[in-house]
């Protein structure tokens, strides 16, 4: 066959393949950015901010003044002055992807920031300026929408180039005040910054019958925290917070929900030594509506989660080991869809401290198939 020939019945080949399966398939296109990434949008996971938060597994958020600045805003009196940053490294595995698609690929090793922060005293109240990131979730992947296993067709059948970013951080200045029964209570206003990102592209990008998703959604509310916390005899810590922020309108008619959060937890223990602590995080429920062309308005129930820890801070300062977990049930029926697991430890001299944690999340997604997630989290804080 001539060369021209060839490669115009290639041409012809590949169109008609590509159609027929596009047009085969009509009933699995994906008609939105999140379906086509295979995100778990619009669902919002909480994660650490900080080494200590990682290595607590979220145990101490209302009671540890260690592991955030947004937790609970009565915590302001707790410690000295300091200035705190802190990074992350997302490293997520999506084994349910790999197992249900053909051509799998993904990428890992994402940077974020968890936490930048002040806290200090002015006149009897304790004072606290934040920017925590608690909802971060970034992939990068590329796969076939066809199960190796059994050949079904769950999706597109041919290659996407996936990327997205869902997230939620907090801007946020917090005031504290002890009253003279001891209890603390606290009151922080916030921006809740929004953002929402997801492209999908074939591969190759004209392939006949597929479509490139492409979505950018920000936006930022304002609402705010207030929080309480009680030490019985130096030794039981009890403390709560409640946050709280208006709906928000995205571009070309979208709208979405910030998050209500509910923080409650136990510490038992002093200022050195060991400490045992249980806690608490209720998620409120979601309606959110990117606007796409093709999409539909997504929904997310209500969210638990319970966790543990335990701490031991050496007495003299010089370093520090913690350990956690936490599980979170599967919001609409009750079985067990989220564990996790962490452990940090810090180093530290007159002014300064370092902490360095591992956190691992895995999941059971609704497909049956299980898909994880390691977190390093790395926090300094200068201290007078």
């Amino acid at each position: 066959m001539p060369e021209g020939c060839a490669r115009a019945f290639s041409r012809f080949a590949r169109f008609t393949v590509g159609f027929a399966f596009a047009m085969s398939c009509a009933p699995f296109a994906h008609a939105d950015g999140p379906a086509a990434t295979r995100s778990a949008f619009a669902d919002r996971r909480w994660d650490a901010v900080t080494a200590t938060d990682a290595g607590l597994a979220g145990s101490g958020l209302a009671t540890d003044p260690q592991s955030s600045l947004y937790g609970n805003p009565a915590l302001g009196l707790d410690g000295p002055a300091m200035f705190r940053v802190s990074g992350l490294l997302s490293l997520p595995h999506r084994d349910d992807l790999q197992a249900s698609t053909t051509d799998f690929e993904d990428g890992t090793g994402f940077p974020a920031v968890g936490e930048l922060g002040a806290r200090w005293r002015m006149k009897g109240l304790g004072l606290t300026a934040y920017y925590s990131q608690p909802h971060y979730e970034h992939e990068e992947t590329r796969f076939v929408g066809i199960d190796p296993g059994t050949g079904e067709v769950t999706g597109d059948p041919f290659p996407r180039r996936n990327e997205f970013t869902s997230a939620t951080r907090y801007a946020g200045l917090g005031a504290a005040v002890r009253l003279k029964n001891g209890l603390a209570i606290g009151l922080a206003g916030e921006a809740v910054m929004l953002k929402e990102r997801y492209l999908s592209t074939p591969v190759p990008v004209d392939f006949p019958g597929a479509v490139a998703f492409d979505v950018d959604r920000s936006a930022t509310s304002f609402g705010g925290s207030i929080g309480a916390a009680y030490t019985a005899n130096g030794l039981v810590t009890i403390g709560a917070s409640y946050r709280a922020a208006g709906s928000v309108s995205y571009d070309d008619g979208g709208s979405d929900e910030a998050p209500k959060l509910t923080l409650i937890g136990v510490k038992v223990g002093r200022t050195a030594g060991s400490s045992g602590y249980v806690g608490a995080r209720f998620l409120g429920s979601r309606d959110v509506n990117l606007a796409e062309p093709l999409g539909t308005p997504y929904s997310a129930d209500a969210r638990s989660e319970y966790a543990a820890g335990y701490a031991y801070l050496d007495p003299a300062g010089s370093w520090s080991f913690r350990v956690g977990g936490g599980v979170s049930p599967r919001p609409n029926d009750g079985a067990l869809k989220l564990s996790r697991f962490g452990v940090a430890l810090g180093a530290g001299a007159e002014g300064a401290k370092v902490g360095l944690a591992y956190e691992h999340t895995s999941e059971n997604r609704p497909s049956g198939r299980a898909s994880s997630r390691d977190l390093i989290a790395l926090t300094v804080e200068v201290s007078k």
